[in-house]
């Protein structure tokens, strides 16, 4: 039987690993490992393909931390194989509704993105794992990982979601930065933030760019200058003078790119590195930050 690589991981610092899928062609979706003298944190889960938590216990003796930049599947698909997450309180409500696929429904997908010399190989196993109630545990702006000789900071960056998080982790210089700020930020969602309160929220991300050099997202990795093309991007978009290129969204509506895209569709005409989709009808607008029960 063919050995299915359901993990791979790469040191990016000190006590600091990058990890993905291993046997999956495509878009990559990306956790890192961060390990403390105290315990280690888990930046996200990806997924769901694979038993995320043994893998973790092969680069770490320490107890594992669940942590989620925000509550979209392809960030929270492992958590699963754990018992408990620490989630951003604006984005458990999104977490909730996750809860509905079977052990069954998480292998298919698995099938269907796998590489073709892994398809006929995989097998519905322990690998797998149906989505369950867990412990999840709010966390807000300002809260603290205090992993022993490391303290890693929450600050809020809502957009992508309303409760879109980056991690800054002072001791290698890393901002694990999610889905709040890279090539392809989508604020395009019923529950995305209007682009205006974004812009607000990447201005104060800016405020912290001091203290990092490297945003290790999600899918993507930049150096902190990709926050003021951010800036400058969602500005645009604000004051109307965007490119506002028209296509069609992830949810089936119609939504517009801020800025022109490659003919491949990959990577901006104008060799910047920023772009956003958003909800035209929702540029401007208020952000209450209150839950309507």
């Amino acid at each position: 039987m063919t050995d299915i690589p359901f993990f791979t991981s790469e040191k990016i610092a000190d006590g600091s690993y990058k990890i993905k899928n291993g046997f999956t062609s495509g878009f990559d979706t990306l956790a890192y490992l961060v390990k403390g003298s105290n315990y280690a944190l888990l930046i996200d889960t990806i997924l769901g393909f694979g038993d995320l938590n043994a893998y973790c216990r092969t680069l770490t003796d320490k107890p594992v931390k669940v942590v989620n930049t925000h509550a979209h599947w392809d960030h929270i698909g492992g958590n699963f194989h754990f018992d408990a997450c620490y989630m951003p309180v604006r984005d458990i409500k999104y977490f909730q509704e996750c809860i509905g696929y079977s052990k069954e429904d998480i292998f298919e997908a698995a099938r269907n993105s796998a590489k073709d010399e892994y398809k006929d190989v995989l097998v519905l196993d322990e690998n797998f794992a149906g989505t369950h109630p867990i412990k999840v545990f709010p966390i807000d702006d300002g809260d603290v990982f205090d992993l022993g000789d490391r303290r890693i900071e929450v600050v809020a960056v809502g957009g992508h979601t309303p409760g879109s998080i980056v991690l800054i982790d002072d001791k290698t210089r890393i901002c694990y930065s999610g889905d709040a700020c890279n090539g392809n930020t989508l604020i395009e969602f019923d529950n995305s933030l209007p682009v205006s309160i974004y812009l607000e929220n990447l201005k104060r991300l800016k405020t912290f760019a001091s203290r990092f050099d490297m945003m290790y997202g999600g899918h993507e990795i930049f150096d902190s200058s990709i926050i003021d093309e951010g800036i400058e991007t969602a500005s645009r978009v604000v004051a109307g003078t965007d490119d506002k290129c028209e296509e069609t969204g992830i949810t089936g509506n119609i939504i517009c790119y801020a800025a022109r895209k490659n003919e491949d569709g990959n990577g901006r005409a104008d060799g910047k590195r920023f772009n956003m989709s958003y909800d035209p009808s929702r540029i401007t607008g208020e952000d209450t930050k209150k839950q309507v029960i």
